[in-house]
């Protein structure tokens, strides 16, 4: 699957279970993802360079991201 692709599955997951339903996306050389989460301002920053491991490594950093919300691991998007 195509980087691009996976980094518009992956913002979008965040901007439906933000509490506003609205993130800001910032890319300096890296692309950083941030909102309203249970009540707190996080960001998630995604990588830059796409390689062969990109969706593994995306994956594991997500699921990290919403363990430290204290959310559910079944709600990770499947790509």
């Amino acid at each position: 699957m195509n980087h691009r692709t996976i980094n518009k599955r992956i913002i979008d997951y965040l901007r439906d279970i933000s509490d506003d339903k609205e993130v800001v996306v910032d890319q300096n050389k890296h692309i950083k993802v941030t909102g309203c989460f249970r009540g707190r301002k996080r960001s998630m920053v995604l990588f830059c360079s796409p390689s062969s491991c990109y969706q593994t490594y995306l994956r594991s950093a997500l699921r990290r991201f919403l363990k430290s919300l204290e959310m559910d691991l079944d709600l990770t998007p499947r790509f």
